[in-house]
């Protein structure tokens, strides 16, 4: 079978299918908590904020460390519960900076000539192949740090239009709200510079109406940057690159080509949780030995 250099793995990147499964992961367990979080409180109604704290949580018998009534739990449990959301905020910031770190990467490693501003493509496998220093990651850490307007900037610098340029409002609300739980516990990291008054303030209440605005955001933006980058740039060229650092650690010879194709192909199911079949895996080693 002939190998496919432009056409994708299962239609997509392997940096879109962790961020999907970043982002699923993410929703079972934010909304396990939520769930949690309604059935304790609703679990309280029938006794008084100065009953016991024992009175309906065992584990709060003999734990000293548990608040004495129900009450002060309640305080204690809705503070956590902004602290857990701010927590929320760091990982969806993340995840979807990750992707964007390893797409964009992929992109520029697959074509390199969009480094220079475009113009005739370059196969970058060749590079990746014959050169054992070929890593293009630093030219993409414009597009991961500072503010978006700087992040969308350097984007269009690489790849023309930027997809998710409309959403630079939001997209910025997220990294303060981001860098404030990152560095200051959820606290306006300005106004902690040299704090006001010395006690614990109260954290920023994140509503979930807020929460899955910001989970729809991170989604539209990485489907947006996707469908820019994945076909018309990456290709396979992410499997090209799993197989090029894999093939020095396997005991089969690339002459071998259909023992080296199963082994591969075992391998990149192991690793994406997705089957490559051992026929395509054959033209991808013929593609390699090409190169």
């Amino acid at each position: 079978m002939s190998f496919n250099r432009d056409g994708l793995f299962h239609k997509r990147t392997l940096a879109w299918r962790l961020f999907k499964r970043h982002h699923t992961h993410f929703n079972q367990i934010y909304w396990a908590h939520r769930a949690a979080s309604v059935h304790a409180f609703s679990s309280t109604r029938p006794f008084k904020t100065s009953d016991k704290s024992e009175k309906l949580f065992t584990f709060a018998s003999g734990a000293p460390r548990v608040v004495a009534t129900l009450g002060e739990w309640a305080d204690a449990y809705s503070a956590f519960d902004r602290w857990n959301r701010m927590a929320a905020i760091v990982a969806i910031a993340g995840y979807l900076e990750t992707y964007i770190a390893q797409v964009s990467t992929a992109a520029l490693e697959s074509c390199p000539s969009l480094i220079f501003g475009g113009g005739p493509k370059v196969d970058g496998a060749i590079y990746l192949k014959n050169n054992p220093r070929y890593d293009l990651y630093p030219y993409t850490e414009g597009l991961t740090r500072g503010d978006w307007q700087s992040r969308i900037s350097a984007y269009k610098k690489l790849f023309g239009a930027c997809p998710f340029e409309p959403s630079l409002a939001t997209l910025e609300e997220l990294r303060k709200l981001r860098n404030d739980a990152g560095h200051s516990f959820g606290r306006d990291i300005k106004s902690m510079s040299f704090a006001p008054k010395w006690i614990v303030e109260k954290l920023p209440s994140i509503s979930d109406t807020k929460m899955l605005s910001f989970l729809s955001l991170v989604d539209s933006v990485a489907e947006n940057i996707e469908e820019q980058l994945a076909s018309t740039y990456v290709g396979q060229y992410e499997i090209i690159k799993v197989f090029h650092r894999w093939l020095p650690t396997a005991s089969i010879s690339i002459a071998q080509r259909k023992e080296l194709a199963k082994a591969f192909s075992v391998h990149l199911n192991d690793i994406t949780a997705n089957c490559y079949p051992k026929q395509k895996a054959m033209g991808l080693i013929a593609y390699y030995a090409s190169l």
